[in-house]
């Protein structure tokens, strides 16, 4: 059911005012250089990621600058953290408004946008505005380490958090398996790790790029 509900996200939500139009895909690099007001951070030799109070988000390399730009119709400023979820070498660009966070395909500098199985902006539930998560996650249900959706939900005897595996083949993302593990309370390292986005030792707080 959780899985079901992640996916109607992925459908539903990017059409929601707090995510406004749907982001594209970058394309090949170019030679676009980052605006002057970019917040920046290293990431992997002579590599930087960026995003710029216009809502641009770039990766610059030694071969050229790849750029999406995310709409943000919210209050809170767009976030940017670059992940290799599958430890295979095939990195993740995941972009958050603080509501939803859209995901990302990272080759160099080439961008490309993560869309669900209709084609659709593949996007994360980050608030439970749609019933399906609080959070994301990096996690090995069984199948080697993948992103996670997280939902992490409050109950009489405690606190629940289900994670939903994100599949990815090629450019397509979908729910793959899930489960859910018991807190204690809302203090647990698992619960807080389910209302932010992580992965492994990563943070978005800590490793991530907050527009200015």
């Amino acid at each position: 059911m959780i899985a079901r509900l992640l996916l109607a996200t992925a459908l539903t939500f990017a059409l929601a005012p707090a995510v406004a139009t749907a982001p594209v895909s970058a394309g090949p690099c170019g030679q676009t250089k980052p605006p002057l007001d970019a917040a920046s951070k290293q990431v992997g030799h002579g590599n930087m990621l960026w995003v710029g109070r216009d809502g641009s988000v770039g990766i610059t390399t030694p071969a050229g600058t790849g750029v999406v730009q995310v709409p943000n119709a919210g209050p809170l400023p767009l976030q940017a953290m670059l992940v290799d979820a599958q430890l295979n070498g095939q990195q993740q660009l995941i972009v958050s408004n603080g509501r939803g966070a859209h995901l990302y395909l990272v080759n160099g500098c080439d961008i490309t946008a993560v869309v669900d199985a209709q084609g659709n902006p593949f996007v994360f539930d980050l608030q439970n505005l749609r019933g399906a998560g609080t959070g994301i996650g990096c996690a090995d249900l069984g199948g080697g380490r993948h992103l996670v959706g997280l939902q992490a939900q409050a109950g009489d005897g405690g606190w629940t958090v289900r994670r939903t595996e994100i599949v990815l083949d090629g450019v397509t993302a979908t729910p793959g398996r899930s489960d859910t593990v018991s807190a204690s309370s809302a203090q647990d390292p698992a619960v807080t790790a389910a209302q932010s986005i992580t992965c492994g030792d990563q943070t978005i707080a800590k490793d991530g790029v907050q527009q200015p």
